[in-house]
């Protein structure tokens, strides 16, 4: 089921991205002949005010055309100042760059909903479970040696009063080989313990070690927090998806593709997804639970973005380039000198949308 929900969703939020182009085309007096959900063999279609919208029988995504994107295509049923290659550069600009600010924007509302309303497991100052040594394989951990118990609520660290699970772990990881107190509550009741903490290395640094794992409790944000959560975690996902396309694109890693077909496997990290692929992923990362989903889901969306935002034609980065180029020299670049780029990148998005079909069906991916 959430193998299905999550195919829906995706066309969904590729038909919002060309919604966008639409609309923009639309309030820029640009006319849009087509606008479809779906690929392939038409299922339906009507005709109004001069654009034909209709359904397709493969339900992965849409797309809305738009006459005189190509300056040498042929267009008999529209007045040239309804043809994209003769609007202003203003105009090419918005267009353009519509659809990526709409992905853009539904990753930030999925997230702030999750922030706002849904709420995100956060971690409490109450013990939910004690740990192990890690210097002593069958020694106690610090926290079990200070009587520490599951239940227990620590509120004070070395006399300090500690608000939030996160200041209660910096101040215990500045203090390794160190002999501490810490204040706990027990059935209402408050007590004081001591214990010296252990010390772990990380990356050849000193870091104290207590013990303890904290209840997690289901929290909404407030307003502003949500708002200033929500962009830092967009700002994070759009460069992850920055680096994972810069990945894809790495000679090497479409060396491994290509090498996939000859029996070789590829590490799921730098592989291409398909909708197969991206279904199977959001089945397994829902069993932990909706927020996972629905933060796979905004990360699509900003994948999108930064996926058209690629400066070449036929992308809308491209087009958004071609804009800014006129917009600056005040000239415009002819079509038929891009159509080599164009027939590159073509093949290169063709044969990454074969493999990545071709990988989700032998190859499932396993997260």
């Amino acid at each position: 089921m959430n193998a299905i929900v999550t195919i829906l969703l995706l066309t969904l939020f590729v038909v919002l991205h060309e919604l966008g182009h639409y609309i923009s085309a639309r309030r820029s007096k640009i006319a849009v002949s087509e606008f479809f959900v779906g690929f392939g063999p038409k299922l339906f279609s009507f005709k109004k005010n001069n654009t034909e919208y209709g359904l397709k029988a493969i339900l992965l995504g849409g797309y809305v055309k738009i006459p005189g994107m190509d300056e040498n295509e042929v267009v008999s049923d529209y007045t040239s100042k309804e043809l994209f290659h003769t609007a202003s550069w203003t105009k090419k600009l918005y267009i353009a760059s519509s659809g990526i600010l709409v992905n853009f924007f539904l990753a930030w509302i999925i997230l702030f909903s999750i922030f706002a309303f849904y709420g995100i497991d956060q971690p409490t100052l109450e013990i939910e479970t004690i740990g192990n040594s890690i210097t002593n394989p069958n020694g106690d951990a610090p926290s079990k040696k200070a009587g520490l118990l599951p239940g227990d609520i620590i509120y004070s660290f070395n006399g300090t009063e500690v608000k939030t699970w996160d200041e209660l772990v910096s101040i215990i990881e500045e203090n390794p080989n160190k002999n501490i107190s810490i204040g706990y509550i027990r059935n209402s009741q408050m007590y004081l313990t001591t214990t010296k903490l252990e010390s772990r290395n990380l990356n050849n640094q000193n870091f104290g070690y207590l013990g303890v794992s904290p209840v997690l409790e289901k929290q909404t944000l407030g307003l502003f927090q949500a708002i200033s959560a929500t962009t830092l975690v967009e700002i994070d996902m759009t460069k992850a998806a920055v680096k994972g396309i810069l990945t894809l694109f790495n000679p090497s890693t479409l060396e491994a593709l290509l090498g996939t077909y000859t029996g070789e496997t590829i590490p799921d990290e730098v592989r291409p997804l398909s909708p197969i692929g991206l279904a199977q992923a959001g089945n397994q990362i829902a069993e932990g639970g909706y927020v996972n989903l629905f933060s796979l889901l905004a990360f699509v969306n900003i994948f999108l973005a930064v996926f058209n935002s690629i400066p070449l034609v036929p992308l809308d980065g491209g087009r958004i380039v071609l804009a800014l180029y006129e917009g600056i020299t005040g000239k415009k670049i002819e079509d038929k000198k891009l159509y080599p780029i164009a027939a590159v990148v073509i093949f290169i998005f063709v044969f990454l949308g074969i493999t990545a079909f071709y990988l989700d069906i032998t190859q499932p991916i396993r997260l």
